[in-house]
């Protein structure tokens, strides 16, 4: 299975990767903002696509933050793949429960029901803690799915 994962966070990327590796083979291809991934998820084919929620629009490098930080930026990847029909199945992975977006705010339960609007290509709204499992049954159980689909 070829899975494109956007994160930009490092700690949080490196963990998801360890236990998606540990798991089984699987083709991991990285991406650490808005705009690699959106490229990658354009420019390759994948069985899965692992999303941030929040994230900068450019990659983080030692000189520069990344530029503006999205808010929402996996939801305007799904927008936009969705646009242009390369959406493929994909599952928001966050460690965020709460989303503000100028005077808006949104829980992972809004998200959950925003990102469903989408289709059956959503896997679901998975929450990210280092200290707990949960996130590993969730995101194998989603993999798991794919496999038997």
């Amino acid at each position: 299975m070829k899975i494109l994962l956007v994160e930009d966070n490092f700690f949080k990327r490196e963990k998801i990767v360890d236990f998606i590796s540990s798991t089984n083979e699987h083709d991991i291809v990285e991406a650490a903002s808005y705009n690699s991934g959106l490229t990658s998820a354009i420019s390759e084919k994948f069985d899965l696509l692992i999303l941030d929620m929040s994230m900068p629009t450019f990659d983080r490098t030692e000189s520069d933050m990344g530029g503006r930080f999205k808010v929402l930026a996996g939801k305007e990847i799904i927008t936009k793949l969705k646009k242009q029909n390369r959406l493929i199945p994909f599952v928001i992975l966050t460690g965020f429960a709460d989303f503000s977006v100028d005077t808006d705010k949104l829980n992972l339960n809004q998200i959950n029901d925003l990102m469903a609007l989408v289709g059956e290509t959503y896997r679901g709204t998975i929450f990210f803690d280092s200290a707990n499992s949960k996130w590993k049954d969730d995101l194998n159980n989603v993999i798991e799915s794919l496999k038997n689909d």
